[in-house]
């Protein structure tokens, strides 16, 4: 395998078509395949290179490759623009949905898992459960460092939730200082950025994609038996087992396995539809996705309805709209409960239960490992025993299917893109936007597993807007290139929260929906609301090809601050692509080489939009007597500076 210019090819890979059969080319070059019949179809590849395909006739292949030269013409998306790869003087990731597209991920995240560098991806494992992304580490102790999410130049509070990957085009993960400052305020985390697709003029598509797979733990700790238990009870513990039990034990009649309890064969169905057509004036594209995920423990399940519609029109010469809606409904039934928990004011409304499946003496599944496996499932009465021998926990089976909670969730997103081309190379695009989440959590405990019994009801209700004007001018001379950008941009967003408890419930039949059944009650609401006001201004010069620059300004009014609402960030970068130079025609065995600096300075405004006033909180005090009074305290210190 050789280059245009003869010089071997080191590394490339090399497959017959549809099979595993595969080998590398050595330093020469060369390879070999085994196991190859006449008329099979040999797939060369290489980065950088267009990839052939070849059909074995029975002799040796000499094979030439040539160089992509769109690799090097990528359009990226780098924040209010888009840039060819090859001008790029800051540090972006991109990621393809050619990368993904043909693998079971069901949800977005998953795409990005080992996929980018410097990009971490941290999954709780439980369908539906939460997902952490960190980009090039965490920047922040006590407060959030999740990126910044922006989909088609809408930035989405609701994060990736409600996205089908099926529906998107490509991602870029912003890294550096220089590329995330254009997000200022908000880009100290980096910034992953989301391009979905849209129709094509003249190209009708239809696709469906139906997939089920079947999911099982991995490996299964190796323990005690109820035979050998009850023979290591008898010996460390003194306990007498009757013969009888003893027996039963051994020939498997009586003992639980509490990790066949506890574990079984998860189901994941994914069906995917999709339309795509328009003329040279019109395009369209729709598509619909339902997911439902069984996870491998028992009363755990992830279900997800999504719709997306996406309409483009060039109406007159000067004038190009695009509309886009994006909606999803979600329901989770599992034992982690982060939806709640990640709002401060519902904290104390939790019941008297941990439902979150984590490393810790509460985790049901560690719970199972040290149950005995000599105890009976189920007392008398209907309720589950608890193990009298080795453990003070509830009972794992019970609380998997008894300490129940659901999670509902329902998200919005719409988009209206209005595009005015002004004059040549000069375009103003105003965008406008809604990010709509509305979360209901359930949450029930029993008597019948625990000491008392419980439940609650919770909702979250955020709705963020948001107007992205830019103006961009677009000019080439000769052998120079400038793209100027002016952005203003507004975001509002308002979050309601509402919940309420109930301890001790007169009857269980009815679950987590009445809490006139519960003894005692307890009720709490808040309200937050911010608004972010931007201003951004960014130059990008290209010489020859070989000389970048890119210098960016981006000014923040955030009203989350007391007295200094105002933050400014700027940023420079400057890349070298030696590549192009006259003294690197002659070097065949290097593509692309691109030297690359920059300078930047971000920020985070990731805290309460009340946080910097220092509010009091109420409380219950008394007087030597029986009675409380509700009083209020300065529960935070406020911090008019901060900045």
């Amino acid at each position: 395998v050789k280059d245009a210019n003869g010089e071997s090819i080191i590394g490339a890979s090399v497959l017959v078509k549809g099979t595993t059969n595969g080998s590398i080319t050595g330093l020469d070059g060369d390879f070999s395949l085994r196991n190859v019949k006449k008329g099979d179809i040999i797939v060369v590849s290489y980065v950088g290179y267009q990839s052939q395909e070849i059909a074995w006739t029975g002799g040796p292949l000499n094979i030439v490759l040539k160089e992509d030269a769109e690799v090097l013409d990528e359009v990226v998306v780098i924040g209010y623009g888009a840039v060819r790869k090859a001008d790029m003087a800051g540090s972006v990731a991109v990621l393809d949905n050619k990368n993904f597209k043909d693998q079971p991920i069901t949800q977005v995240a998953d795409a990005l898992q080992g996929r980018v560098s410097g990009v971490h991806v941290e999954n709780s494992g439980v369908p539906g459960g939460s997902v952490k992304i960190r980009i090039r580490g965490a920047n922040s102790i006590s407060k959030s460092n999740d990126p910044l999410y922006v989909v088609d130049g809408i930035v989405r509070e609701s994060g990736l939730d409600g996205i089908n990957p099926e529906d998107i085009r490509s991602m870029q993960v912003l890294k550096d200082a220089s590329s995330t400052a254009i997000y200022g305020s908000r880009g100290s985390n980096g910034v992953v950025l989301i391009t979905t697709k849209s129709g094509k003029a003249g190209v009708r598509e239809i696709m469906f994609d139906a997939s089920v797979g079947v999911s099982n733990v991995y490996k299964r700790y190796d323990i005690l038996g109820a035979y050998d238990y009850a023979l290591a009870l008898k010996e460390v513990k003194g306990i007498d087992f009757s013969n009888e039990e003893m027996q039963s034990y051994q020939n498997g009649t009586a003992g639980i396995d509490w990790q066949d309890e506890i574990f079984r064969t998860g189901i994941t169905q994914n069906y995917k539809l999709a339309l795509s057509n328009g003329s040279e004036k019109t395009q369209y594209y729709i598509s619909a996705n339902y997911m439902s995920q069984e996870g491998v423990v028992i009363e755990s399940k992830n279900e997800r309805y999504q719709a997306k519609a996406n309409l483009s029109s060039q109406l007159t010469d000067w004038l190009h709209i695009t509309a886009d809606i994006n909606a999803s409904h979600g329901l989770t039934q599992q034992l982690e409960r982060d939806s709640m928990i990640d709002i401060p004011s519902f904290r104390p409304l939790l019941p008297d239960m941990d439902l979150k499946i984590t490393a810790g003496k509460d985790n049901p599944i560690w719970i199972a490992l040290n149950y005995s496996p000599t105890m009976t499932m189920m007392a008398e009465n209907g309720n589950y025993n608890t193990d009298t021998y080795n453990s003070i926990a509830s009972n794992p089976v019970g609380i998997l299917k008894l300490q129940s909670g659901e999670t509902m969730t329902n998200v919005f997103n719409g988009r209206v893109d209005l595009r005015l081309d002004i004059m040549k190379g000069l375009t103003f695009t105003t965008t406008n936007g809604v990010d709509y989440y509305d979360g209901k959590s359930y949450s029930f405990s029993s008597k019948r597993v625990g000491t008392k019994s419980g439940m609650g009801n919770n909702d979250t209700y955020r709705l963020m807007l948001q107007s992205s004007n830019n103006l961009t001018y677009t000019g080439s001379w000769n052998d120079h290139h400038l793209t100027a950008t002016a952005v203003y941009e507004v975001t509002s967003s308002e979050t309601r929260t509402m919940g309420i408890t109930g301890n001790n419930l007169l009857t269980e039949g009815v679950g987590w929906w009445n809490v006139g059944m519960a003894s005692s009650r307890d009720a709490n609401n808040g309200y937050e609301q911010w608004a972010l006001m931007s201003g951004v201004t960014r130059v990008m010069y290209n010489y020859k090809d070989r000389y970048m620059l890119t210098g960016t300004f981006r000014a923040d009014g955030s009203s989350r601050f007391a007295k200094k609402k105002w933050g400014y960030f700027p940023s420079i970068a400057a890349a070298w692509t030696l590549s192009n130079e006259d003294f690197m025609k002659d070097v065949s065995s290097v593509q692309d080489i691109k030297l690359r600096a920059s300078y930047g300075i971000v920020g985070s405004q990731a805290i309460s939009p009340y946080a910097t006033m220092g509010l009091m909180s109420a409380t219950a005090y008394n007087f030597g007597t029986n009675s409380n009074f509700t009083g209020y305290w300065a529960n935070d210190i406020a911090t008019p500076e901060l900045t």
